[in-house]
């Protein structure tokens, strides 16, 4: 007797139903499941960014774009500083008599507050009149000082064997010696001032002083042929760190007292909330830095309307000659100094929204009598298959399909993944329970 292997074909028959119905209400649901899959899946492949979605479409849907962002810049602003630079040959041109008196600079002071508009002042100047000049012709010179919003006045100093006391007016500014970090012996240094016809009034006492040129010290006298250099920022004075002209003026303006300046000497200083590079010789670089000049001539002469200056650096060179470019590092390092942070938001429109359209394999007959036939394949003929056979066959299976899959999205589809992958155990469980029975026959 020999035996012969059959399968129940009603048995095939309900599996077969088993599968199409797992197939088709699976693809029915979980559509948010495979929305998942191939996220994951296309980004671990590199074909979708960490931080984007893939969306699933059918047709005549648009994807989302992706939330609009809002992005954060920062920049450094400085303030327009214009030098006035009031030299001899300036100066006839404006007055009429030379040299100029206390009565003369008061005139200069009212007209720039008057015509520029200037809120912000900063004067290197001897300060010096010749012969005997009266007490409230020098007093009207400090008060007309007084009536800036801020000023500061340029102090000339030398170093000399026979060392004087620190002006009272100098200490008001000193840097406390605990918010000075490094070697400090760089700096220009002084130990005596040079003769000031406003030093010692009363009105003084109101006025912000600090070091400005210095003898013997080039980069207070000479400036660099760097543009990108600024004026030294401090300076020693008997032993004492004192912020120059530029940065007591800057300390004016930003309401900053000594404590709120932090030096660390060949690196940086922080003003406020400024940090800047600081070398060796207590200079900074000049990076965003705006200056101007303006003829003294062109807001004294009353039948003209000069531009307005809101900081002004007023020079007058000790010797009468014009300087040129002190007076335009001065008022640089003033800018620079002054320079505030700017903080501004911009929104991002989103990017498109990056998707996948629907494809369903089954898009014509040809395609449905394939898929029936595979069908039929997996519940009539391969339960017949040896055991090891079998498997090698499902997990084939299991590979094209997931091939297919993945070559679907490199070309902008997708396919329900989940439907599949739910039939495809269907039907590795219904291998379980299809198994050919033998059967007996007589010869």
């Amino acid at each position: 007797m020999a035996a012969k292997r059959r399968l129940s074909k009603l048995h095939s028959f309900f599996w077969l139903l088993v599968l199409v119905a797992v197939a088709v209400l699976t693809g029915e649901h979980t559509e948010h499941i495979d929305a998942r899959l191939y996220n994951y899946a296309g980004k671990a492949v590199g074909m979708v960014p960490t931080e984007r979605t893939l969306h699933l479409l059918h047709a005549g849907q648009t994807a989302p774009r992706e939330p609009d962002t809002t992005v954060e810049t920062r920049r450094i602003e400085c303030p327009a500083v214009t030098a006035i630079e009031l030299d001899d040959s300036t100066a006839a041109r404006c007055f009429a008599a030379l040299p100029l008196g206390p009565q003369d600079f008061a005139v200069l002071l009212h007209k720039l507050g008057e015509s520029c508009g200037t809120r912000h002042l900063a004067i290197s100047a001897p300060l010096s009149w010749q012969g005997d000049t009266a007490p409230i012709a020098r007093q009207m010179v400090a008060l007309g000082i007084t009536r800036f919003d801020s000023k500061a006045i340029g102090l000339r100093g030398r170093t000399t064997a026979d060392a004087d006391f620190t002006p009272a007016v100098l200490r008001a500014g000193s840097i406390p010696p605990e918010q000075i970090e490094g070697d400090t012996t760089d700096l220009p240094a002084a130990n005596r001032a040079f003769e000031n016809d406003l030093l010692y009034l009363n009105e003084a006492q109101q006025l912000a002083w600090a070091p400005d040129r210095i003898n013997d010290e080039r980069l207070t006298q000479n400036p660099t042929a760097a543009t990108d250099r600024s004026f030294p920022l401090l300076a020693r004075w008997n032993g004492e760190i004192l912020p120059t002209l530029p940065l007591r003026l800057a300390m004016q303006i930003k309401g900053l007292k000594p404590t709120d300046i932090k030096v660390r000497m060949g690196k940086d200083i922080r003003l406020g909330t400024i940090t800047l590079p600081l070398d060796e010789r207590g200079c900074t670089r000049l990076q965003q830095s705006v200056s101007n000049s303006l003829k003294p001539e062109s807001f004294i002469d009353s039948s003209s309307t000069p531009a307005r200056a809101p900081i002004v650096l007023l020079s007058i060179p000790p010797d009468g000659k014009a300087e040129g470019r002190r007076p335009a590092q001065l008022a640089a390092t003033i800018s620079q100094l002054c320079a505030t942070e700017i903080t501004e938001y911009h929104t991002q429109q989103g990017a498109p929204g990056l998707s996948l359209m629907y494809r369903t394999p089954a898009t014509d007959w040809l395609s449905l009598s394939i898929l029936a036939a595979i069908a039929l394949f997996a519940v009539r003929v391969l339960p017949y298959f040896p055991g090891v056979l079998c498997k090698l066959t499902m997990l084939a299976a299991l590979g094209g399909l997931l091939w297919f899959a993945h070559r679907e999205m490199q070309l902008g589809y997708w396919v329900h993944l989940t439907s599949a992958i739910a039939t495809w155990l269907t039907l590795a469980l219904a291998l379980c329970v299809l198994r050919p029975t033998e059967m007996k026959r007589r010869r």
